[in-house]
């Protein structure tokens, strides 16, 4: 059963675990075809994907 809803790719992202391998990610990304891997990305305005420092995370706030 199909909406003929789409996907938005450019305002789609993934996040993987620091410990996910290389090799897997790129299969993950090949098989999603353009949503590409996210570093830091804003969502309702708070930051996704914190990293060690929350501190540099909401600085802004």
């Amino acid at each position: 059963l199909f909406t003929g809803q789409k996907v938005n790719l450019q305002e789609s992202g993934i996040f993987f675990s620091r410990n996910t391998p290389t090799s897997f990610r790129d299969s993950i990304c090949e098989v999603l075809q353009g949503i590409v891997p996210h570093r830091s990305t804003i969502y309702l305005g708070l930051p996704l994907g914190i990293g060690r420092s929350k501190r540099e995370a909401f600085d802004f706030i």
